[in-house]
């Protein structure tokens, strides 16, 4: 299959090209340019053409409410399975052609299922089970036994270097294509904090080793600048969050090239809608200090040229202005508090995934033809990038 998609503006995941052309064949693109010449032309006049995006920091859960402990224990987990699936084309009418799931079991599934040709999706990068440490932020609740939290796949408990070598190999050989730890408390987890430090050095440095062995890499939830600043100098390839770092490790995540996934989204859901959805009363008392902590953040983290992903980081459906199916909030939320122009909060959901390996995002010859057509100008007013007409997954069109 060959063809040409021309409109009026086109991104290519970096810049606004001299270019209106993109021509794909069997899924594959081309070659980018003027006005290209093909027997097959799909001519959106005045539209603008980018590349699919992609969030790099979702949970594929299929939950339907904040309380994430009282579903994980009394929903099938197979339900909530399917209950995932709908989310998918959700994901893919919102623009979205590639997602990185940052921790559960049903991400692997799904990935196969999709790939297997059973259903149609978004590509799934996907971690399983998240690592994390005995009294961590893997454990939601710190009151029922640990082992029903790795029962319905919230984490792996791993503790010492020999733990979590073991933990890591355990995710790996589950079908993870990177391994998510947890080096900090967190917003949800019922008695940690987030500025609070989780595993040591020794120990996330031995994870690293085993997801480098295997070709992969290690992305690190971390919200207190010491855990921050322990995941960089363990070499870590991406920092979740970062809600508190210190303007010395935003200096070393630059130096080292340790990308930032700020999610904001679920910040802004949980200050403005915690309550309302169901959020347990200690994610509630912890939320103010991490979307100030973020505001604060991500303007530094910009200035430095810090490498910086748009991830959701959403698990759940809610019905409000932020969800499921609008993860395009997220470029909205980076112009708002991070002092990010409309270009820059593009390509942090395209071209900038190439920092951590994902090979996405990008109009440029040998790319998967995964393309957007956009009735708006995104790159001058980014509200407009929810005005998406038509996407395009592997050279198919599936909206």
């Amino acid at each position: 299959m060959k063809y040409v998609i021309k409109g009026e503006t086109l991104f290519d995941g970096n810049n606004i090209l001299n270019a209106n052309s993109v021509l794909i064949e069997d899924g594959i693109i081309k070659e980018v340019g003027n006005n290209i010449k093909s027997d097959d032309v799909r001519e959106y006049k005045g539209a603008f053409i980018m590349p699919g995006m992609i969030d790099s920091h979702i949970h594929l859960t299929g939950a339907k409410s904040g309380n994430l402990i009282m579903e994980s224990l009394i929903e099938d987990p197979n339900i909530k399975l399917l209950a995932t699936i709908p989310w998918l084309n959700k994901i893919l009418k919102a623009g979205f052609t590639t997602v990185r799931d940052c921790g559960g079991t049903n991400a692997i599934y799904l990935r196969n299922a999709i790939k297997n040709g059973y259903l149609t999706g978004p590509d799934i990068i996907a971690a399983g089970k998240p690592l994390s440490q005995t009294f961590g932020h893997g454990e939601f609740s710190h009151t029922i036994p640990i082992k029903w939290n790795e029962d319905r796949g919230m984490s792996e408990i791993c503790d010492g270097t020999e733990g979590c070598i073991k933990g890591a190999r355990t995710v790996l050989r589950q079908g993870a294509d990177f391994i998510k730890i947890f080096s900090t408390g967190g917003v949800l987890s019922q008695s940690d904090r987030p500025d609070q430090e989780q595993f040591t050095v020794e120990e996330i440095r031995a994870i690293v080793n085993e997801a480098r062995k295997s070709g992969t890499y290690v992305a690190a939830h971390a919200h207190g600048d010491q855990g921050v600043k322990n995941a960089v100098i363990s070499g870590v390839k991406s920092i979740e969050h970062a809600t508190m770092a210190s303007d010395e490790t935003l200096k070393l995540m630059a130096e080292k090239n340790v990308s930032l996934t700020p999610t904001l989204s679920i910040q802004e859901l949980l200050f403005k809608y915690g309550r309302e959805i169901g959020v347990n009363s200690w994610g509630l008392e912890k939320i103010t200090n991490v979307i100030d902590g973020i505001k604060q953040v991500l303007p530094k983290a910009k200035n430095l040229g810090i490498n910086i992903l748009c991830g959701t980081d959403l698990g759940f459906e809610t019905g409000k202005d932020i969800d499921i199916g609008k993860n395009w909030n997220e470029l909205i939320l980076m112009t708002k508090y991070g002092n990010m122009n409309a270009i820059e909060a593009l390509r942090s959901a395209t071209g900038n995934v190439n920092n951590i390996g994902i090979h996405r995002g990008r109009l440029s010859i040998g790319y998967k033809a995964d393309v957007l057509i956009i009735n708006g100008e995104p790159s001058e007013n980014i509200s407009d990038i929810a005005k998406i007409d038509h996407v395009y997954l592997g050279g198919n069109e599936v909206f």
